[in-house]
């Protein structure tokens, strides 16, 4: 396989005693279509609203994205060779390989360093589960694959009663692994230093890295008086300023946890907006966006060992105005 940078494996990287595989859910396509049409359709509407706002015309069909394999040639190598893609969303796309062991993550708008940076730190300082990276490029990631259910999926269909409750303490147990690796100087960021992460807005909004939370509740806020003068104060005057500013994973959605029968956690994957942040926010943002027809939100408050009440309220209140 070609690659514009070296494999990993080559530059001695140590590595856990028992590595854990990347692992892709299978591809859900009404749902993932679904999903992608109805952004599509709200990006529209923004995009709409802000082009009469200006006085200017908008179109009323936008020039269609690029395929998978014109933005990828790689991609093109793989599927030629009986690759099959197996996952995809607004921008990215995951393709299997035709051997059967490896997956490579395909991203338009580029793959963050601070991922494949993060999988790395976490495999050798931690007990989780993750991804075992074998090539990296500006636009792709490739990765071992191996067999497993999304958490969503597999929470009420495929999961015992005993493996539910060994899920729940196996990520009791990860979040705690993850809270304890404290930001050095206290500083707010994406990981390796890099611009912190908003996911509230339709496309996330990069600042900083923040000296401190007051700094970054400040930038949480950015853009909101444009809505409404008044509720960024009412929203600012309930945010603490002096939460801990711990190691995050930044999306554990149902998606991005893999689950096997009498195995529980296989693999913890997508660590793209990982970094360090207040303690709260893997909570907050679970709760902001939760499926509550998956049982596995509902156990949140038993896997977090810590509850963060105050601070969901505040989040969703937050989200709910940049929706």
């Amino acid at each position: 396989m070609s690659s514009s940078k070296q494999p990993l494996e080559a530059e001695g990287k140590s590595r856990p005693s028992s590595p854990s595989p990347e692992v892709v859910p299978p591809a859900e396509d009404a749902e993932q279509d679904d999903f992608e049409r109805d952004s599509v359709r709200r990006l529209r509407r923004r995009m709409r609203k802000i082009a009469r706002a200006k006085g200017k015309p908008f179109p009323d069909s936008p020039p269609p994205l690029p395929s998978l394999t014109e933005s990828h040639p790689l991609a093109r190598e793989l599927l030629d060779a009986g690759g099959e893609v197996i996952y995809k969303k607004i921008s990215s796309w995951v393709v299997k390989h035709g051997c059967g062991t490896r997956v490579t993550k395909f991203d338009r708008d580029g793959i963050r360093p601070s991922e494949v940076e993060a999988m790395q730190f976490v495999s050798e300082h931690t007990t989780i589960p993750v991804p075992r990276v074998y090539d990296v490029g500006e636009k792709h990631l490739t990765m071992e694959l191996i067999e497993g259910e999304t958490i969503a999926k597999a929470w009420e269909n495929t999961l015992s009663a005993e493996d539910r409750a060994l899920v729940s303490r196996q990520l009791r147990d990860y979040i705690s692994q993850l809270r304890a690796i404290k930001s050095p100087d206290g500083v707010i960021c994406s990981f390796g230093g890099r611009p912190a992460i908003d996911t509230a807005r339709f496309y996330p909004l990069e600042g900083g890295p923040f000296a401190d939370e007051a700094a970054f509740n400040d930038f949480l806020l950015t853009g909101l008086a444009e809505r409404s003068p008044n509720v960024p104060g009412i929203i600012r005057g309930q945010m603490r300023e002096d939460h801990e500013i711990v190691l995050t994973h930044g999306d554990l959605h149902g998606i991005n946890i893999i689950v096997r029968p009498g195995v529980g956690v296989a693999a913890i994957i997508d660590w793209e907006l990982a970094g360090f942040y207040p303690e709260y926010v893997d909570l907050a943002r679970l709760f902001s966006y939760a499926d509550w027809t998956c049982g596995y939100y509902h156990e949140l408050l038993n896997i977090f060992p810590q509850r963060y009440d105050a601070e969901c309220v505040v989040e969703m209140a937050r989200r709910s105005w940049f929706r």
